[in-house]
């Protein structure tokens, strides 16, 4: 077989593998972990190992598929040369790699989508390639798009409420999708202007798309794609002098813009406003607003994060140890457990520090650069290409990325290399290399295939497995022996370890309470806690860990030990008050009612509003009698939540404070009348205070609601008739 033909088949591979990399958004693997994540994932990175190790053996044998230089590729080497310093000396090297199942990032992944950018941008070498694979990606954006119209109409349901998601499983994953791809078209139609037809093809894709877009109700992205699109029509009227029409079509789009948001903001209190899903989510923005306020809080805590690591950061994967160092008291209302700033740029800062954001930013000006100053394009292409680039620096100010708009990214940024390539080599000679001989080219592809076998192996099928053997783990459809053995089997693959060690401890916890032979119990408890503490050892300063691990020990009664991971715990996040609630509850159990009461008032002090807190602080005051605290904490704006805290009957029962139980159930009996079950406790409260004639009167009322309770509430009423408690 001729060089030439073994070099066609080579290249003819990675553009398979290429080509295949669009319809990567279309997967969903039910059988994984994080199904919409793990599977899109590991389907991207296999197809990357698989044409890199072609394209080396490709290159070697074929110097013009050799990169040269240009700033496209050296930001992208950059970039991904400072990310891997970061992530080597941050703060947990093994998770900044890594990453976990539930965003699969790190070093891996960047490795991946660098190696995916070159080996495009050196083997899709001519525009007519790149035409090509823009229009299947287009396409492949028209299925998913298409089944996001499905869940709009009912035929296939949602996974975010009414929000659509399509198969990326998050309205904001497929916003920025659909982003992308209505700058396609655009592009792609500016290609093909001349043309008649262009028109009917490119303009209903756009509208479909930007009605898909609309129905995510991701406000970021909407804000970029008008703010995208204002800035392509300002750099065509601007420089467009060539093209008198388009320059007047983008005039009066510009104006029309301007019309639009002026006349929403005029209406924005109106009532059909309020009634619709998506317009509201914009009325609502405001600086005042909860989710705003929070949003600024959150940053604030990225920055002080990047001021204590200013120079390469944490590490990728490590926002949660900076957001729960510097956590605010007042953010409780918010899910207590966040990975990412929710601003991309801020996130870089955190994980790279100063040099990563820098690197970062550098991708977008090396593209820049290609467009209005390499680049053979004309000037609504380049308009367009950087109103793309516009919208997604918008969007990233709200929402961070994920494996779908990065392989969006990247693959933008390997037609950059593309286009920085052509013209490098369009301005230098060629340079004549000796093909290599056939012996070291057998060489060089053995140890290429055997470092992708490897690779295949480590990096993507052991995760595989692991995703898929902790899944059947936590179904429950096995039984407690066949679980566990899930669990120890997905432990072995040493992958995704934090979250099977999560998921373990959870498997362990309700195995601590169920009815099964007391040496089986015993034998899980005993794996899952030294399978934890190997996970501390891995990650000693992250509270979610300590929190999880802490508590368990408190449940499994040993308190001592949990208290010295709960203190941990509060020394790594001081702010939330979660971790002083885990504590004082420790304490408390532990009977030692004074420092119970010190750790709940300190906790409570940091932010007296969190209802949670305060019913930990009143329990608290409940069990150790300390009825000044609980007369000063159980006011009347409380007590509307407290009644409705078994916490609160259980404490009253335990300390034989029976008036305060009867008036928690009349309060509740009052609230809910027919409810047999509250009648009886009633009824139970009113025995154990002593008020027997109420008692039976409870008891008759829970046998008129409850005909079946009629045997036991009648030997009851006996009993109480005589004197006694049932």
């Amino acid at each position: 077989m001729s060089q030439n033909t073994i070099n066609t088949a080579l290249r003819w591979i990675i553009l398979t593998g290429i080509f295949i990399i669009p319809f990567v958004p279309l997967i969903v693997s039910p059988s994984m972990f994080f199904p919409f994540i793990t599977g899109k994932n590991f389907t991207f990175r296999i197809l990357v190992e698989i044409v890199f190790a072609v394209w080396l053996v490709l290159m070697y044998r074929d110097a013009s598929y050799r990169p040269k230089f240009s700033w496209m590729f050296a930001a992208i080497a950059g970039f991904i040369g400072v990310m891997t310093f970061a992530d080597l000396f941050g703060e947990n090297p093994i998770k900044s790699i890594w990453s976990n199942f539930e965003r699969m990032e790190g070093l891996v992944a960047l490795l991946h989508l660098g190696a995916y950018a070159i080996v495009a941008g050196t083997t899709l070498r001519t525009e007519y390639l790149w035409g090509v694979f823009a229009h299947t990606s287009l396409g492949a954006s028209l299925i998913v798009g298409s089944y996001a119209a499905l869940q709009l109409v009912g035929s296939v349901a949602t996974h975010q409420g009414s929000r659509l998601d399509a198969t990326l499983g998050n309205a904001s994953y497929l916003a920025v999708y659909m982003l992308f791809h209505i700058f396609i078209a655009a592009f792609l139609w500016a290609r093909q202007a001349e043309r008649p037809w262009a028109k009917w093809v490119y303009a209903p894709i756009i509208l479909f798309e930007t009605f898909i877009l609309y129905h995510t109700a991701t406000r970021g992205t909407i804000l970029g794609l008008l703010g995208g699109t204002l800035v392509a029509a300002l750099l065509v009227s601007i420089f467009g002098r060539d093209t008198p029409r388009v320059r007047k079509i983008a005039v009066g789009f510009i104006a029309a813009v301007v019309l639009i948001v002026g006349s929403f903001l005029a209406v924005k209190d109106a009532q059909f406003v309020k009634d619709s899903p998506v317009l509201s989510r914009f009325a609502s923005i405001s600086l005042e607003e909860r989710t705003t306020q929070s949003r600024f809080i959150i940053w604030g805590m990225a920055f002080e994060g990047f001021k204590e690591h200013p120079i390469l950061g944490w590490g990728q994967e490590n926002f949660n140890i900076v957001f729960n160092k510097f956590f605010k008291p007042v953010l409780y209302k918010q899910e207590p457990w966040f990975d990412r700033a929710h601003n991309v740029f801020l996130d870089w800062l955190t994980a790279g520090g100063a040099l990563g954001l820098l690197s970062y930013l550098s991708l977008f000006g090396a593209a820049l650069w290609v467009i209005w100053r390499v680049g053979a394009l004309s000037v609504v292409e380049r308009s367009i290409l950087t109103g793309l680039l516009a919208a997604y620096f918008a969007h990233n100010f709200f929402v961070f990325d994920n494996i779908v708009s990065y392989i969006l990214f990247f693959s933008f940024l390997g037609y950059m290399t593309s286009v920085g390539h052509r013209v490098r080599a369009a301005e230098t000679d060629a340079t004549i290399i000796e093909p290599p001989s056939h012996v070291a080219s057998s060489i060089v592809a053995s140890i290429v295939i055997a470092s992708l076998m490897f690779s295949i192996y480590f990096i993507n099928i052991r995760g595989v497995l692991a995703a898929q053997t902790l899944l059947r783990a936590i179904s429950q459809q096995e039984t407690v022996d066949g679980n566990f053995a899930l669990f120890k089997k997905a432990t072995s693959y040493h992958y995704a370890t934090q979250e099977v060690r999560e998921q373990l401890l959870r498997f362990a916890s309700d195995v601590g309470r169920a009815n099964i032979p007391q040496e089986t119990k015993n034998e899980i408890l005993t794996y899952a806690v030294n399978e934890m503490a190997k996970q501390i050892q891995i990650q000693p300063n992250d509270t979610r860990l300590l929190l999880f691990y802490g508590s368990f020990m408190d449940q499994l009664g040993q308190r001592e030990q949990a208290i010295e991971l709960l203190t941990e715990a509060r020394r790594t996040s001081p702010g939330k008050q979660l971790v002083w609630i885990g504590l004082g509850n420790t304490y408390l159990n532990q009977g030692d009612y004074e420092t119970m009461i010190e750790v709940f008032r300190e906790g409570y002090e940091l932010e007296t509003t969190n209802q949670r807190m305060h019913l930990a602080y009143a329990i608290g005051a409940i069990y150790a009698d300390r009825r000044d605290i609980e007369k000063e904490l159980l006011t009347e704006d409380f007590e509307t939540y407290y009644i409705w805290r078994d916490a609160v009957v259980n404490a009253y029962a335990s300390q034989k404070r029976f008036p305060e139980l009867v008036a928690i159930w009349e309060k509740r009996v009052s609230a809910q009348p027919d409810n047999a079950q509250y009648n009886l406790s009633l009824g139970a409260a009113y025995a154990q205070n002593g008020e027997f004639r109420k008692a039976i009167g409870q008891i008759q009322k829970t046998i008129e609601l409850n005909p079946d309770f009629k045997e036991t509430g009648e030997y009851y009423i006996s009993e109480l008739r005589a004197g006694r408690l049932p």
